[in-house]
């Protein structure tokens, strides 16, 4: 597992979390909105999910089902 996308509209949540994946030596890509992370998600290879649950747009919950439906990589909420 390198490669992880972060859904997260806090910006400070998201670059802490990024932070320390980072030190552990993951490659980590930050998303502020739904439908821009979903459209990410979907188009790109990724090994990991973070989600937010209440995100702009679209939310988590839906994220993960749209996930799901193509995609088989864990997703942690």
């Amino acid at each position: 597992m390198n490669k992880i996308l972060i859904i997260e509209d806090e910006e400070a949540i998201a670059e802490l979390e990024k932070d320390y994946l980072e030190l552990s030596g993951f490659s980590v890509e930050l998303e502020k909105d739904g439908e821009t992370g979903l459209h990410r998600a979907l188009s790109e290879d990724f090994d990991l999910f973070i989600l937010d649950v209440m995100l702009p747009g679209i939310d988590g919950f839906e994220i993960c089902q749209e996930i799901r439906k193509e995609k088989n990589a864990p997703i942690l909420m």
